[in-house]
C-alpha cells in the first residue's frame, strides 16, 4: 500500500509509516493465524469429544460385563446399535496390539497387529490419540480416536466423508472482519505518521547528539506530547548517570578496602598477566603454598605448585581469543591443594575480556569439621553396639539364675530381642546413609528391573500385609528397568511400604504407580489412604531421627532413618522427592529416578 504524505516529503516519515505498516500487517497475520488454529482446534476437540463418549460407553460395558476376561465381545454390537451415529466403527485392541473386536470386520484373523497404528501409539503415551488415515482393513479413510485403559485400547472412528470434512472447516467471517480492520488501521497510520513525524525527528536528533556526547540544549521544546516528556526524562537520566559514576568510584574504594580485610586471598590480572587488584592474603597464601618468600607477583606463574592454574588460564585464554565465548559468560575452575596440615581451595575465573581472577581460601577448618562429622557418625554406629552387648549380658544373667520365674524370663528375653533388632537396624541404616554420603563409588551400578523387584518385595511383605488387612496396587510396567544400584532402589520402596504398614492403619490401600516418563527419568507416585501425617510435620519428615509421633514410632520399632534413606537413595539416582497430604486421607510421595545412572 502506498501512502500519501501531504505537506511533507520527508523520507523519515515514509520509513516510519512503513515500519508501522509492517507491524500491523504482521500482527494481523498472527491474529488471523491464531484464530484459525483455535477454530481448527475447537472443531477437532468437539469431534473427538463425541468419539470419546462412544469409547467411554464401550469401556463401561467392558468393565461391567468383564469382557476382557470372558472374551465375549459380541454384546458390543447391541450397544453400537443404540448409538446415534450409524457409521461409527468400534474396535477393541489388547495391550499387545491384537484386535479382539471390530464392528466393521468380522473375520478378525485377517487383521494384522495394530500396535503400530499412530492413534494407538499416541494413546499409549498420553492415554488418548487421534489420526486421519486410510484403513488397511476396509480400504476407507477414517477419523480415528483411541483411549488407553492399561490392559487394552478402545478405538472409535467415523468415515472421513463430506460431512466430517465440512464439520472440521473453519468459519471465515472473522477473516473478513480482520481485513476490514486492517484497512481502517492503515488510514489511521497515515494520520498518526504525519502528526508525530516532526516530534519523532526532533527526538531522534536529540538522541544522536546525546550518544556522541555533543552539546545538548536541555531547554529545547518538544511540545507537550509524550515525546516532550521523554526528552525531559533523558536529561534527568544524564544527571543521574553522573551521580552514579561518582558513586561507583566510591564503591570501588570500598571494595578495595574490603579485599584488604577479607580472609580470602584475591588477585585480578589483565590478559598480559599484569596485576590489577590484589590483597595481602593472596601473597601470604601464595608464599605458603610455594614454601618461598616472594614479593614479585610475576613469579607465581612460574611456581610448579600452581601449574594447573597456568594451564587452565592458557587454554581458556586461547579459546576466548578464537572468539569462543560460551554465552558471553565467565569460565571458572576449582581445585584443592594440600600443603602440610593445611588445605587450600583455589579458584580461577577467566572473563570474556581476557582478564582473570585467582582466589585462594584456607578451608582447613571446614574440611576438619567434615572429617569430624564423618568420624562422629562412624563412632555412633560403633557405640550403638554397646547396648547389644549389655542385653546379651542380661540374658546370660537370666541363664545363670534358673530360679527366676519362667514368665519373667520370657518377657525379658523378648524385650532384649526387640532392642537388639532395633539397634541392629539402626546400625545398618546409619551405615547405609554414611556410605551414600561419603563413599558413593562403592555402590555397584547395574540394570535393575523395578517391576520384578517390587513383585518379589510383595512376597516379603505378604504376612505383614495380611496381618494388617492391607492391599497393595502396583501400576508398574513389568519391563520397566533402571540403570542404578539395586540395594538403594530396593530401600526406596521397602522403607515406604514398611512405613505404611506401621503407621497407615488397618484396612488401608497402598498404590504405587509409574505415572510418567521422559527421555531421562521415570516418575513415580506412592500413596496410601491411611491416617496420614499432619501438615506441620511434612517439611521435616526426611530429617534423620525426626518422628512425627516419637512415642508411637519407637513402639513400632522404627529407627527414624527410613525416609532419610529414601531421600538420599533418590538423590543418588539423580532424582527428587517431595511429599504432600492427600485430601482423601493418607500421604502421597512423588519422586523421580534417572533411567541411566553413569
Amino acid at each position: 500500500m502506498a501512502a500519501n504524505f501531504p505537506n511533507s516529503g520527508s523520507k523519515y516519515k515514509k520509513r516510519l509509516f512503513v515500519y508501522f505498516f509492517l507491524i500491523v500487517l504482521i500482527f494481523s497475520v498472527l491474529i488471523g493465524g491464531f484464530q484459525y488454529n483455535q477454530e481448527v482446534k475447537y472443531r477437532k476437540e468437539k469431534l473427538e469429544y463425541a468419539l470419546r463418549i462412544y469409547t467411554e460407553q464401550v469401556q463401561e460395558l467392558i468393565r461391567q460385563k468383564k469382557l476382557i476376561s470372558t472374551n465375549e465381545f459380541a454384546i458390543i454390537d447391541s450397544l453400537r446399535s443404540l448409538m446415534p451415529d450409524r457409521n461409527i466403527r468400534l474396535t477393541i485392541i489388547m495391550r499387545d496390539g491384537k484386535v479382539v473386536y471390530d464392528s466393521y470386520v468380522r473375520n478378525l484373523a485377517l487383521l494384522e497387529n495394530h500396535m503400530n497404528r499412530p492413534e494407538i501409539q499416541k494413546s499409549l503415551h498420553t492415554n488418548k490419540g487421534s489420526n486421519i488415515r486410510l484403513s488397511g482393513s476396509t480400504g476407507d479413510t477414517y477419523y480415528y480416536y483411541s483411549r488407553y485403559y492399561y490392559t487394552h485400547f478402545v478405538r472409535s472412528a467415523l468415515p472421513y466423508n463430506h460431512d466430517v470434512v465440512s464439520f472440521l472447516k473453519t468459519n471465515k467471517l472473522f477473516f473478513y472482519f480482520l481485513i476490514a480492520l486492517f484497512g481502517v488501521t492503515n488510514v489511521f497510520l497515515i494520520y498518526a505518521t504525519e502528526h508525530f513525524g516532526n516530534s519523532i525527528a526532533k527526538l531522534r536528533k536529540f538522541a544522536v547528539n546525546a550518544a556522541k556526547n555533543r552539546p545538548i540544549d536541555p531547554n529545547e521544546d518538544f511540545g507537550k506530547t509524550e515525546l516532550g516528556e521523554i526528552s525531559r526524562q533523558i536529561v534527568k537520566i544524564y544527571k543521574k548517570l553522573t551521580k552514579t559514576k561518582e558513586a561507583l568510584v566510591k564503591e570501588k574504594e570500598k571494595l578495595i578496602m574490603h579485599l584488604q580485610i577479607a580472609q580470602e586471598g584475591v588477585a585480578v590480572f589483565d590478559k598480559d598477566r599484569n596485576l590489577i587488584l590484589w590483597n595481602s592474603h593472596f601473597i601470604d597464601y601464595i608464599n605458603y603454598l610455594a614454601n618461598i618468600s616472594s614479593h614479585n607477583y610475576q613469579e607465581i606463574f612460574e611456581l610448579p605448585e600452581l601449574k594447573e592454574i597456568n594451564d587452565f588460564i592458557n587454554s581458556n585464554t586461547k579459546k576466548l581469543v578464537g572468539n569462543y565465548i560460551p554465552n558471553d559468560d565467565i569460565i571458572s575452575s576449582k581445585n584443592i591443594v594440600t600443603v602440610g596440615h593445611k588445605m587450600f581451595l583455589y579458584q580461577v575465573v577467566v572473563f570474556p575480556d581476557f582478564n582473570f581472577e585467582i582466589s585462594i581460601n584456607d578451608i582447613t577448618k571446614s574440611e576438619n569439621e567434615k572429617t569430624i562429622k564423618q568420624e562422629m557418625t562412624l563412632n555412633i554406629a560403633h557405640e550403638l553396639k554397646t547396648p547389644v552387648t549389655a542385653v546379651s549380658g542380661f540374658l546370660e544373667t537370666i541363664k545363670d539364675n534358673p530360679a527366676m520365674p519362667e514368665d519373667k524370663k520370657i518377657l525379658f528375653i523378648e524385650r532384649s530381642c526387640v532392642q537388639i533388632n532395633r539397634l541392629s537396624n539402626l546400625i545398618q541404616d546409619i551405615s547405609v546413609l554414611t556410605k551414600m554420603e561419603e563413599t558413593q563409588q562403592l555402590f555397584t551400578i547395574e540394570i535393575v528391573n523395578i517391576g520384578k523387584m517390587l513383585n518379589e518385595m510383595l512376597d516379603d511383605f505378604e504376612l505383614k500385609l495380611e496381618k494388617a488387612n492391607m492391599n497393595i496396587e502396583l501400576l508398574i510396567p513389568k519391563e520397566l528397568s533402571i540403570k542404578g544400584n539395586s540395594e538403594l532402589l530396593d530401600s526406596v520402596f521397602r522403607n515406604l511400604i514398611d512405613n505404611s504398614i506401621k503407621y497407615a492403619g488397618e484396612n488401608s490401600i497402598i498404590k504405587i504407580e509409574n505415572y510418567f516418563e521422559d527421555n531421562n527419568y521415570h516418575y513415580f507416585s506412592y500413596h496410601d489412604n491411611g491416617i496420614g501425617i499432619s501438615e506441620e510435620h511434612l517439611p521435616r519428615i526426611f530429617e534423620r531421627f525426626y518422628r512425627a509421633d516419637n512415642g508411637r514410632s519407637r513402639k513400632m520399632g522404627g529407627t527414624g532413618l527410613g525416609l532419610s534413606i529414601v531421600k538420599n537413595a533418590v538423590a543418588f539416582h539423580k532424582g527428587r522427592i517431595f511429599v504432600k497430604a492427600r485430601k482423601g486421607g493418607g500421604t502421597e510421595f512423588f519422586f523421580s529416578l534417572k533411567k541411566q545412572l553413569s
